[in-house]
């Protein structure tokens, strides 16, 4: 009898060291696929950082031509006004 109560006893205890073992198993799994879920969010973030400086110079190069066109525009209607306010010489 003292032997089936040994038995009994190391089944037990294999048993509770098996469902810890899943546990850890199933912990392990969670916590990796957290980890591939931030690994995977930090890289779209590095990415859309990326593409927002990329649109940020963009913007810059986009005002740079508008002040250039305005410039250019302000300067074509300069030369028009000073030619129309010129008298013409009649012969």
């Amino acid at each position: 009898m003292a032997d089936d109560s040994r038995f009994d006893n190391i089944y037990l205890r294999l048993n509770e060291l098996t469902e810890g073992v899943a546990n850890l198993k199933i912990q392990a799994g969670t916590i990796g696929t957290s980890q591939v879920a931030i690994a995977r969010t930090l890289s779209l973030a590095m990415g859309l950082a990326s593409d927002m400086r990329e649109v940020k110079a963009d913007i810059c190069d986009i005002k740079a031509n508008i002040h250039n066109l305005n410039t250019g525009v302000k300067e074509v209607l300069r030369l028009l006004n000073s030619s129309s306010l010129k008298p013409e010489f009649q012969h």
